[in-house]
């Protein structure tokens, strides 16, 4: 396989783009450990390892080559779970203490905790509506991203002329528009073999 680059047509110091992103990214780890099983061979996006406890950082040109991260955030949802949950628990805790009262009317001992709770029980249903779509977009974008990471796992890039390109194709494109490549260009050609 050629793998000289397209535009300079040398390979001396061509490189491949998933080697290229794990040489610009650079993790350290605090008390979690990362995930052991991942059905997309990518590094992590910084919303799923989370700040606190991981601190992870590329550089301008490993962002545009990397594999685009999926859409749902997982923490998302069970932050909108558990922010039902708290809203549940509290409505039913003033709902009981209004009950409890002296001076009690069903239609405030029922309505009247939402003014304390509507907040939770808004933005919790709101992280699990948004966390449910995005796992249905990322279901019905789960072939076309199968057929983008066989196409960017073949990508490489040239530091001498700052572009990537696919051996073979004689194309070479600037690395912010990797991801218009893998998802775009390459459907209208044959499946890699």
């Amino acid at each position: 396989m050629d793998l000289s680059c397209p535009e300079c047509g040398l390979a001396d110091r061509v490189a491949s783009v998933p080697g290229v992103v794990a040489d610009g990214t650079s993790f350290r780890l605090g008390r979690a450990s990362m995930p052991k099983e991942r059905a997309i061979v990518d590094l992590p996006a910084a919303s799923l390892v989370g700040t606190r406890k991981h601190a992870m950082t590329r550089t301008q040109l490993a962002v545009w080559l990397s594999f685009p991260a999926r859409h749902e955030v997982p923490r998302a949802r069970h932050q909108g779970y558990v922010m039902l949950g708290f809203a549940a628990l509290a409505h039913v805790v003033l709902a009981l203490t209004l009950a409890m009262s002296e001076h009690t009317n069903l239609l405030v001992d029922l309505l009247g905790p939402f003014c304390v709770t509507g907040f939770f029980w808004w933005f919790g249903l709101l992280f699990v509506m948004g966390a449910q779509g995005a796992r249905r977009r990322d279901q019905a974008e789960a072939p076309a991203r199968e057929q983008a990471l066989l196409v960017w796992q073949e990508l490489y890039y040239c530091p001498r002329d700052n572009v990537a390109f696919e051996p073979g194709v004689g194309l070479a494109f600037h690395p912010s528009e990797t991801r218009e490549y893998i998802f775009g260009f390459r459907y209208g050609r044959r499946r890699p073999q």
